[in-house]
């Protein structure tokens, strides 16, 4: 027996106010593909707006496959945490060759 729990989404902010925006509705466009509809939370902006949420790959395949059900393998893509610089913060290679620039040999 499975029991059945409420899929929860990742939270979408507005394209516009970047605030938080919570899904109203969805529709079943596929059996892999959904329409969310969103609306803003912040008071002052009120967007409401359409997104898609869809099944890409697979990462490990179902014990209970379904027939007609074809997605193509893939491994999670994991970004570094802090994606807006990958390079470590403690990556000082373009500081020592700036100073052996200007470094009198």
């Amino acid at each position: 027996m499975t029991k059945k729990t409420l899929t929860r989404l990742p939270a979408i902010a507005c394209p516009h106010c970047e605030a938080k925006a919570i899904v109203r509705d969805s529709t079943e466009i596929t059996p892999m593909v959904r329409e969310l509809r969103l609306s803003c939370t912040n008071d002052d902006c009120r967007h409401t707006f359409v997104a898609q949420y869809s099944v890409i790959r697979t990462i490990r395949p179902s014990d209970m496959p379904k027939e007609g059900v074809l997605l193509p393998f893939g491994a999670w893509s994991k970004r570094p945490a802090n994606d807006d610089h990958p390079t470590p913060a403690n990556d000082d290679h373009g500081l020592v060759a700036a100073i052996a620039a200007i470094m009198p040999t």
